[in-house]
């Protein structure tokens, strides 16, 4: 199998962003690896699949658009994979690519800061990629999801490929009747005063997490604080996606702590320099 040096990691992104740069290249420098991490802008996911096995690259993250794109030039899927139906991860293991998808392992292990998931009943704002990677994770994780969504048919699509339950659109979410509620629609995301959910759609027994990380206190993480709801703000959930893509390249625990500085401290210069 090809080989560099250093070990070359990176990411396939329709357009290249900075924050796995900067975690997965201070997690390789806190566990002292000779690793390097680089985010690839690229049009061509055939190509590029390729260009991990010519360079002998260790493994690459997948962004959108090519998380879909790139199944079928891989040599295998993980079960979790496969079942979403997207790669956010490839293993290159001697030339053997395996497609994994850690974006469900993140928010599982994001919610199970704050609550066992077992029996609790989630609502699910979206039914976008990372909504479909987040019920997939809750519901095996043993939670009852109920899917809300601003169009319809998207959101019984979803709820069908999974066996869960279609609540309607987001105005149609009450509180009173769920243990916990996920935001993975784009409000909120670079738009700090907008959020998919009302105030009064906030009640105090409920665990509530945001997908959204940028701003890392978003309008719901707020609200859902002032409300006196257990929340978990984005970064906890990429911070825990990261995890799994390094542990997979390395074969070590990630430094959580390491890699959370580092993702904080990169959305503080982004957030600076845009304003």
């Amino acid at each position: 199998m090809p080989h560099s040096i250093p070990t070359l990691c990176g990411s396939l992104a329709g357009q290249p962003f900075t924050f796995n740069v900067k975690v997965h290249n201070a997690a390789y420098r806190e566990l002292g690896l000779d690793y390097t991490f680089v985010s690839f802008g690229v049009e061509d996911a055939p190509l590029a699949v390729q260009a991990i096995r010519t360079l002998g690259i260790r493994g690459m993250n997948v962004t959108m658009p090519h998380k879909q794109a790139v199944i079928p030039y891989l040599d295998a899927l993980d079960e979790t994979a496969r079942e979403i139906g997207a790669v956010n991860t490839i293993d290159n293991r001697s030339g053997q690519l395996t497609g994994y998808n850690t974006d469900c392992v993140g928010a599982v292990r994001a919610l199970e800061e704050v609550t066992t998931l077992p029996g609790k009943r989630i609502a699910l704002l979206g039914a976008g990629g990372a909504a479909r990677a987040i019920a997939w994770g809750a519901r095996r994780a043993g939670a009852s999801v109920t899917v809300f969504n601003r169009t319809a048919e998207r959101g019984r699509a979803l709820a069908e490929d999974f066996g869960l339950r279609f609540g309607g659109a987001l105005a149609d979410f009450d509180p009173h009747a769920f243990d916990g509620v996920v935001n993975a629609t784009a409000a909120g995301f670079r738009a700090p005063d907008a959020s998919p959910l009302t105030p009064h759609q906030l009640a105090s027994h409920l665990f509530v997490m945001d997908a959204a990380f940028l701003p890392v206190r978003t309008r719901l993480i707020r609200d859902a604080d002032e409300a006196g709801c257990a929340s978990v703000d984005g970064t906890r959930m990429l911070l825990h996606q990261f995890c799994g893509q390094i542990e997979l390249y390395t074969d070590q625990p990630a430094p959580f702590e390491a890699m959370r500085t580092a993702l904080l401290d990169e959305i503080e210069r982004v957030t600076r320099n845009a304003a």
